[in-house]
């Protein structure tokens, strides 16, 4: 007669239902709470509203189940979740006396493997399976006809329990310890995003320009955790009066990352067949896992301590600051190195002439790296793109310019070549400066580029009078460009001024004693005097004040001070949005449709003068004052500042 082969052990399986059932109990309480519970509370609130028609109805009552499967699947519970699921069927393995007792067992590894896998697996499904059946039957009763965004919640649930279970089992049998495995987890689900902050904060650092701004990777999907959280669950739309939901996004990542689980599986099943016994207890249970283990804790560690005690130290000089960063991060990567080696031999005696070597070849490495950023050997410093990839470029200072005109594109491009150009030059001026920050003006440059990535760059650049007055100089190029009337009048009005709606506003008044009244300025008297600021903005007579904004306020000699008078224009944008408008707004720093700026002007203004004449809001020039003739009428000095 042939032996029959066994995959799964039933004895094994009831031990661990009966054994674990307050983790599958909490994930039910938690999935019950979430769906049936939540859902008959929402539909309490219906009882008493009669002022809704059925069509607002039912889309509300949409929006509630919707809100609620965001919950139920939400990937940070998911996750925890299936870390606790995996640490309860796989805790045998972690301990020396219960991995030998169960592998003395009559049953083969396979077996051992199958077995706890689908039971831990189980605890996560069929919560979320009996929760999806006790909220549909609670809908049905409660009135609500979208059940089909129940079923697509649990497909969602299922699938992302599966992968971040099968993951968290993939990881599980690398460690021999049993509260290693929801540190390494959690590691491993933020590496790649976590070692790309971790690279950038160092570039940053010591490179001339380069600026982090974090944003999305297509190769974000190497920290899944991450790459959940920000792309899966429930799409709104925002462009109805009320915002309603269009359904779920994500689809196709949960299929694909289920996809990958079942490899995962596969791989998890081919370690635990080699995994040694006697490595229950050992923080690494793979010996060629153990010198990614302290590579990776020396340079993580390293780097983020060399950037953070310099950030601290206020260590800002460029030479001094890459001599800093190399130095605290050698000295915090050794210690990270061996206090690695420290939790792996479970002991304090790691200082051997083999580890002393291995640290010397990483020390060696990590000085390299610093030295191929500092000299840009890669070349980032200098990298520009090309006009014809440029969708949208923008270069930030007191004043924002850019969009996608490509007559402007091209004098942003044109402005940062010359800067990378100058960079001896400005960081040799910031040396003498960087202490107060004296005559240095921090500006941002940003290409949104056609293949949807953005490429981004900060400097501080030198700004004197002198420089303001060479059209030469990056300094003088800049004030030239916010001179522009287009650029100064999307400045005031959120990125597009010729499409705005002006609704009121106020004037700041001062009497002869220097006593302020705020003076309000209906709708019809400030559509004027919009006009009249538009008006001296295209004749030129906004210069002084614009050239100002560069000082900080503080007015040079070579231009006419501001008058302390600030007028306030409250307007709205009502056109309709697309991506481009959107991002334009938001460079614009102009966010929800709506905005209010206040206006500085001088004696250059004549148009604005005369409006405010004309509104009654002044008798005659002589009421406006600027911070020097504010000073004598009130005998205090700096009490006012633009």
């Amino acid at each position: 007669m042939k032996s029959k082969t066994s995959y799964f052990n039933k004895t094994i399986f009831k031990k661990n239902i009966t054994h674990y059932w307050p983790i599958w109990g909490i994930i039910l309480l938690w999935n019950l709470f979430v769906l049936p519970f939540m859902i008959y509370d929402s539909s309490l609130q219906y009882r008493y509203n009669s002022n809704m028609t059925q069509s607002q109805l039912n889309a509300q009552r949409v929006n509630d189940i919707v809100s609620l499967i965001q919950v139920y699947i939400n990937p940070v519970i998911l996750f925890l979740f299936s870390v606790a699921a995996v640490m309860a069927v796989f805790s045998y393995l972690h301990s020396t006396r219960t991995a030998n007792t169960f592998h003395a067992l009559p049953v083969t590894r396979l077996e051992l493997f199958i077995t706890n896998y689908v039971s831990g697996l189980l605890f996560l499904v069929v919560p979320e399976a009996v929760g999806f059946l006790m909220g549909t039957l609670v809908s049905a009763v409660c009135g609500y006809t979208s059940i089909n965004y129940l079923f697509t919640g649990l497909l969602f649930a299922c699938g992302t329990s599966f992968f971040f279970y099968t993951f968290t089992v993939f990881i599980t049998m690398f460690t021999g310890q049993l509260f290693a495995i929801p540190v390494f987890s959690l590691i491993l689900n933020l590496l790649f995003v976590g070692s790309r902050l971790i690279v950038s904060s160092l570039v940053e650092c010591l490179s001339y320009g380069i600026s982090w701004g974090f944003s999305g990777s297509r190769l974000d999907v190497l920290s899944p955790l991450y790459y959940f959280i920000r792309n899966v669950g429930v799409e709104y739309d925002y462009s109805a009066e009320y915002v309603s939901t269009k359904g779920f996004e994500g689809a196709g990542i949960v299929a694909g990352y289920a996809l990958v689980a079942l490899a995962l599986v596969a791989a998890a099943y081919c370690i635990y067949r080699r995994r040694h016994i006697e490595t229950a207890g050992n923080l690494i249970s793979i010996s060629w896992i153990c010198p990614v283990f302290r590579w990776g804790a020396a340079f993580c560690g390293g780097s983020l301590f060399g950037v953070g005690m310099s950030a601290i130290l206020g260590i800002t000089s460029n030479r001094n600051l890459f001599l800093a960063v190399t130095l605290f991060s050698a000295l915090f990567g050794t210690a990270f190195f061996f206090g690695a080696q420290m939790f792996l031999e479970k002991g304090f005696r790691v200082f051997k002439k083999k580890r002393f070597l291995e640290c010397g070849v990483f020390l060696a490495i990590l000085v390299c790296l610093m030295i191929s950023i500092e000299c840009d050997l890669f070349g980032r410093e200098k990298k520009m793109p090309q006009l014809a990839e440029i969708e949208n470029a923008y270069i930030s200072n007191p004043y924002t310019i850019g969009g996608d005109n490509p007559e402007q594109i091209q004098q942003i491009l044109d402005l940062h070549s010359q800067i990378i150009a100058s960079k001896k030059e400005f960081e040799a001026f910031a040396e003498d400066k960087w202490q107060y920050g004296e005559d240095l003006l921090g500006i941002t440059v940003k290409y949104y580029l056609k293949d949807g990535s953005l490429l981004r760059r900060a400097y501080n650049i030198p700004m004197t009078e002198e420089m303001l007055l060479d059209k030469n100089t990056v300094a003088g190029k800049l004030a030239e460009l916010c001179k522009d009337p287009e650029v100064y009048l999307d400045n005031l009005f959120g990125g597009d001024y010729k499409n705005i709606e002006i609704r009121d506003g106020n004037f700041d008044y001062y009497d002869e004693n220097g006593l302020y009244d705020n003076r309000v300025i209906s709708g019809k008297n400030m559509q004027k005097i919009y006009q009249a600021v538009v008006k001296d903005v295209e004749a030129g007579n906004f210069e002084d004040c614009i050239v100002n904004g560069f000082c900080y306020g503080e007015a040079g000699d070579f231009i006419e001070e501001p008058f302390c008078n600030v007028i306030t224009i409250r307007f709205m944008d009502n056109e309709p949005m697309d991506a481009g408008r959107e991002r334009n707004r938001r460079e614009y720093n102009m966010w929800a449709g709506y905005g209010n700026v206040g206006i500085s002007f001088d004696k250059n203004c004549r148009n604005v003068i005369e409006a405010l004449m004309d509104a009654g809001l002044i008798r005659d020039e002589g009421e406006l004052y600027t911070n020097e003739e504010m000073e004598r009428l009130t005998g205090e000095e700096d009490t006012f500042v633009d």
